[in-house]
């Protein structure tokens, strides 16, 4: 008999047009709990599901995942750039994905725990690209730029496993080295630039609606793909073991323009290459700032381009200045994994969202408006009465 009057209320209450939301969700709590508690047993167990479904922060979780799997995915590059400038890339002999034979190896010498470290920590970074992937695409499945996401943080992350385990067993050219660096650099920048999309949500990615000129988007994707050719160029100079062929810096070897024939033309090509670099993202904030007003998103991510870049060409010069020490060789693959994932996540705002997302936006906010009326209404009438 209780659970019927509280069954009345409830229906009453959902039809009056005073009560609230908060009113409402009161009420059907309450009938739940009576649900599952009368006479001592569950009556629905399709319920307590439900609200443990509810309760979990998903959103929250996804975040925490996001950031964890970005920051994973950068320090397996940097790992490997330190298996690289250490020569440790031979630690654990020609074998893959054993080290010399073993799971563990037996004994570790410093050449042997740094190429092991680097494998350790792919596995469970793979895990958390998958488990991201799942989570993007169960909120934002219908969303194209969640797919390709998705696709080039597991596409490029096996890829990177495989070119790695190639470097192991078979000789391989500084080219496939070089493009071993640049694979595991766009699995990293499609995890921050996931994360980014993430935590953008109600937020930087509905400025994404507000369009930008032609001119910008194309300046954009230029530096962006520009970047990576300049990186691979760097990256191809440190394999072929050339990174002092210009000693000094600015200067190489004294000289403005030493040409570029020979190992030196190389490196200064990835110099004169770097310049350029810098120069277009100079270029992109001064657009930036024009724009800054509608769109803070571009201004900031183009400031914080120039902040990497700017240290990116500090870097260099350390790399120079102190013949190509480990610490500096780090530094160096570091902030140019910045400077990358920052034109990357400009390439995803100059973007306009699909028509989808915009109309669930235009849906939300027209069907909002007359929710919090009603919910004003009802508190004015309860004053009232």
């Amino acid at each position: 008999m209780q659970y019927l009057t509280r069954k009345r209320r409830l229906r009453h209450a959902t039809c009056e047009p005073g009560v609230g939301v908060r009113a409402r969700s009161r009420y059907s709590e309450g009938d739940r709990r009576i649900m599952r508690t009368t006479n001592g047993e569950s009556i629905s167990g399709w319920d307590t599901a439900r609200q443990y479904r509810e309760r979990m922060p998903w959103m929250r979780l996804l975040k925490i995942l996001a950031v964890v799997t970005a920051v994973g995915l950068f320090l397996v590059q940097m790992q490997g750039v330190l298996v690289t400038v250490s020569g440790s890339a031979a630690g654990c002999g020609g074998d893959w994905p054993l080290c010399h034979g073993q799971v563990i190896p037996g004994q570790f010498t410093l050449h042997t725990l740094t190429e092991f470290g680097h494998r350790v920590l792919v596995p469970p970074v793979t895990l958390c690209v998958l488990g991201l992937s799942f989570g993007m695409l169960a909120f934002w499945r219908k969303r194209r730029e969640t797919v390709v996401l998705v696709i080039l943080m597991i596409v490029f992350l096996l890829l990177q496993a495989a070119l790695g385990a190639l470097a192991v067993v078979y000789p391989t050219s500084p080219v496939i080295l070089a493009l071993h660096y640049g694979v595991a650099l766009i699995a990293f920048a499609s995890a921050a630039v996931a994360a980014l999309f993430i935590f953008g949500q109600q937020g930087w990615d509905t400025l994404r609606d507000r369009p930008v000129s032609r001119g910008y988007t194309r300046l954009v994707w230029a530096l962006a793909v520009y970047t990576y050719v300049v990186v691979y160029l760097g990256a191809y100079v440190q394999h072929t073991g050339n990174q002092l062929a210009c000693r000094g810096w600015p200067l190489c070897n004294g000289s403005v323009f030493p040409g570029f024939a020979g190992v030196v033309g190389i490196n200064f090509l990835h110099r004169f290459g770097a310049f350029l670099l810098t120069a277009g993202v100079i270029w992109l904030v001064l657009w930036s700032w024009r724009l800054r007003a509608a769109r803070p998103d571009l201004y900031w991510g183009s400031m914080a381009a120039f902040t990497f870049v700017v240290i990116q060409a500090m870097m260099g010069a350390y790399v120079a200045w102190s013949h190509a020490s480990v610490p500096s060789m780090l530094l160096h693959g570091g902030f140019v994994a910045g400077l990358f994932a920052a034109l990357c996540y400009l390439a995803l705002q100059v973007m306009a969202r699909p028509r989808s997302a915009r109309q669930v936006a235009q849906t939300a906010s027209t069907s909002a408006t007359p929710l919090h009326a009603a919910g004003t209404a009802g508190a004015a009438s309860g004053t009232n009465g």
